[in-house]
């Protein structure tokens, strides 16, 4: 832990992002880029998110017969949830990301690893 300054001087208590964590938001933030709307979505909404990882190479066959597995691993889904929520709205998707009254978030292993986002309106 460090003592941050803000951009208008106050002082935090606050730690920097590893480069292993900004290396992901970079990443992210790539990858969301194209599908940016012309304007925020305003209201409150609704946010879903997929979020799938390749297969360990120790999984079991039988597990990958199944062609997906829920993961129970760290990180937990709080702090994953996190990340996209950060990007969806310094891109401008959202106004602020308090709009998410709703949030449903998977993350398992699966035949098909990526990030699957759905925004929509309550």
């Amino acid at each position: 832990m460090r003592i941050m300054r803000r951009k208008d001087g106050t002082q935090f208590v606050g730690k920097f992002a590893n480069s292993k964590g900004k290396k992901v938001q970079d990443e992210l933030t790539a990858l969301f880029m194209p599908h940016k709307p012309a304007q925020p979505m305003d209201g409150p909404l609704k946010l879903n998110v997929a979020w799938c990882y390749p297969w360990r190479k120790s999984e079991k066959k039988s597990n990958k017969e199944k062609h997906w597995m829920w993961c129970d691993t760290r990180p937990d889904c709080s702090n994953l949830i996190k990340i996209p929520e950060d990007i969806l709205t310094r891109l401008g998707f959202v106004h602020d990301d308090s709009q998410f009254a709703k949030i449903v978030f998977s993350k398992f292993w699966g035949d098909h690893p990526g990030i699957a986002i759905e925004i929509t309106p309550l």
